[in-house]
């Protein structure tokens, strides 16, 4: 489903199966444009998609992450040869990887984990894999809220993660934050599976759903944006480079 809704700002909504459409589209994008240029350009193209989807306060944070690693990526050249090797692969890498991390972000956070399953049933995708795609989307958002109540007890104790606790008890905050991290992360995968299981998602039968997934022309206006930017990119990377 795709519609426009206006109030204190513009919110596209696209359908759960263009939204994994883009996903694989921009991977096959971010990796084959490591140009700084072009790879800028493909950032660029997600960064408004992400605003439309009303993700604009999670664009500005990688902004800025992208900028900063640009700008060391970029300083890595007057740095000694063996340094700056090891420094330009990390964070070419750290850049190409900005823009999948800053889509995937957005697309968890404007998808319920029963339409991602509606749209993956419906695209006949491998039940294993539609099983492991939904108990992941549920497991991290209950994880990080994990993190932060450890993160609070910690505090509570006086052991909170500051450099003068890295280098004075470094065992201690190891043990603090691992050992609750290891027994929650446990506790929450036999929680979920417990649930899984109750919702029937071991039933070999056919499954119906009460979430209806529908097509519309932004939907696919939107693909095609993005099918023609991928086509003009790399085509400039064939000018520039002779190479795809």
């Amino acid at each position: 489903m795709a519609h426009f809704l206006f109030g204190g700002g513009t919110l596209l909504t696209i359908d759960t199966r263009i939204k994994l459409l883009l996903f694989v589209l921009i991977n096959f994008m971010v990796f084959g444009l490591k140009d700084f240029i072009l790879g800028s350009v493909c950032f660029l193209f997600i960064c408004v998609l992400s605003c439309l989807m009303g993700q604009k306060k999670l664009v500005w944070k990688y902004i800025i992450f992208y900028v900063i690693v640009a700008a060391i990526q970029q300083l890595c050249s007057y740095l000694p040869q063996a340094i700056e090797t090891i420094l330009s692969v990390f964070t070419l890498f750290i850049r190409v990887m900005i823009p999948v991390v800053l889509f995937a972000s957005t697309f968890i956070a404007t998808t319920k984990v029963s339409e991602l399953i509606a749209a993956m049933y419906s695209l006949k995708i491998p039940r294993s894999i539609t099983i492991t795609f939904a108990m992941v989307l549920r497991f991290f958002p209950t994880f990080s809220e994990e993190i932060h109540n450890i993160y609070d007890a910690m505090k509570l104790r006086g052991i909170k993660v500051s450099w003068k606790n890295i280098f004075t008890r470094p065992l201690l905050l190891l043990e603090a934050m691992a050992v609750p991290i290891v027994m929650r992360s446990a506790s929450i995968a036999e929680e979920l599976s417990a649930s899984a299981v109750t919702r029937g998602i071991d039933n070999p039968a056919q499954r119906t759903s009460f979430i209806r997934l529908k097509i519309h022309k932004r939907d696919i206006l939107v693909l095609l944006v993005f099918i023609v930017a991928f086509i003009v990119l790399f085509y400039f990377k064939y000018q520039i480079y002779g190479r795809i």
